[in-house]
């Protein structure tokens, strides 16, 4: 498997960290392994790390992700943070959908300092 979740409970961090070349299979499994941990939650914030990461997607996967992505009522509540290396640009490894600051609080981050920080401000 090419991701891990890890839990900060004291942060109320939720984290998933992908390594590797990830595939749309892989991406919409942890996307559905996300939505179940993050179940119950009532203002989660997530850290998607995708500093060792590389995402193998056409186009009309991105599309299929981030129409899922877009429906899910518990990720319109929670804050993300991308964390990406400098060389990836947002719309190469980041859901699109994720970035419509009209339905979701989201922002990318090259520092996990910065993006930890952003995550615990209310």
């Amino acid at each position: 498997m090419s991701y891990e979740f890890k839990l900060d409970i004291g942060n109320k961090i939720v984290e998933v960290e992908y390594k590797g070349m990830i595939t749309f299979e892989e991406r919409m499994l942890a996307i559905k392994e996300g939505l179940a941990i993050l179940k119950d939650r009532e203002y989660p914030r997530i850290l998607i790390n995708l500093l060792a990461a590389k995402m193998d997607l056409s186009n009309s996967e991105k599309i299929e992700l981030a129409s899922y992505i877009s429906v899910q009522h518990s990720l319109l509540k929670a804050k993300t943070a991308f964390l990406i290396r400098c060389e990836q640009t947002a719309k190469e490894e980041v859901d699109e959908a994720v970035l419509r600051a009209d339905n979701f609080v989201s922002q990318v981050f090259f520092s996990r300092t910065r993006a930890l920080e952003w995550l615990g401000n209310d």
